[in-house]
This record gives structure tokens, C-alpha cells and sequence, in this order.
């Protein structure tokens, strides 16, 4: 799978279109393998392409039930504001990897926008799982979406960033 790993690595630098390609040529000759599937509906989710990258997952799926297709399926969901559907696909992630703190983080993310007291429980798991990938994801959070936000004075910002860096 030698052009898998060259796929990969357009996809790591970003050139899209021809990770595409070289996925498509592979799955031409392998439509049963579920990794494909996935690979490139990472790259259509990557080229915003939502409707195809939703369809590569679902080929996944159907290929082979994996916790990060569901979690990248959830990812994509996240991504277009559809959060109770994000719900749904980061908890059937959480059946097959209960333990896992990334998706855990992102379903107490959806729970916040839904305003569900659920989201408390899971941070607290995904900390508990791995405190340094939470804390760094919630850095993350924070960086794109908040800090910059007109809607948070300075003093809630300093206060945030205080807690942020509090965390263990």
C-alpha cells in the first residue's frame, strides 16, 4: 500500500486534490477496503466537500465499524453545526473506545452548544483519560473559537486563560 502512505502524505501537505485523486484510482481497484473509504473522505472533508466526506464514512462503516470513523463522521457533523447528529456519531465512537479522551472532549463540546448537563461528565472523563491531550484541546477550543471573541471581555479572557493554564 505504497500509494496509501503517499496519499497520507499529500494530505499532510495539504495538496488535496491530488491525495484525492490517488485515493479514487485506489478504490477503483479496492472498493472493499474500508481505510480507502476513509482516507478519502478525510480528504473531501478537508476540501469542505461535507456531503462526499459523509458518504466516504458511511462506505466505511459499512466496510468495517471503527471508533475514529465514527469520531471523524462526528468531526464533520461538529464542523457544519449539526450537533445533535455529531452526538450521535461520537457516541457510537464511545461504544467501541469508551476510553477515549479526544472523542469524550468533543461530545462535551457538542453537549456546551446544546446546553446539556451531560458535557460536565464528559470533560472530566476525557480528563481523567489523558489531562494533557484535554488541556491541549481545550487550548485549541479556545484559540479558534473564543479568544478572539468580541463577546468576552478582557477580564473573563484573562480568567479563562488563567484556568486554562491551571489545568494539570
Amino acid at each position: 500500500m505504497e500509494e496509501l502512505e503517499e496519499a497520507k502524505a499529500m494530505l499532510g501537505q495539504q495538496r488535496y486534490q491530488e491525495a484525492a485523486a490517488v485515493l479514487d484510482r485506489m478504490l477503483m481497484a479496492n472498493p472493499g477496503k474500508d481505510e480507502l473509504w476513509y482516507m478519502r473522505g478525510v480528504v473531501s472533508l478537508k476540501m469542505r466537500s461535507y456531503d462526499a466526506a459523509q458518504d466516504c464514512f458511511e462506505r466505511a462503516l459499512m466496510l468495517g465499524r471503527k471508533s475514529k470513523y465514527y469520531q471523524i463522521k462526528g468531526m464533520a457533523h461538529f464542523e457544519l453545526f449539526e450537533m445533535e447528529e455529531a452526538v450521535e456519531a461520537f457516541k457510537d465512537a464511545l461504544k467501541i473506545e469508551p476510553e477515549d479522551p479526544t472523542t469524550n472532549f468533543f461530545l462535551a463540546v457538542c453537549y456546551l452548544f446544546l446546553d446539556d448537563p451531560r458535557a460536565d461528565l464528559h470533560i472530566k472523563k476525557a480528563h481523567m483519560q489523558d489531562g494533557r491531550k484535554t488541556r491541549q484541546l481545550l487550548l485549541n477550543f479556545y484559540t479558534l473559537f473564543l479568544k478572539d471573541d468580541p463577546r468576552i471581555n478582557e477580564v473573563q479572557r484573562k480568567r479563562i486563560e488563567e484556568k486554562l493554564k491551571a489545568i494539570k
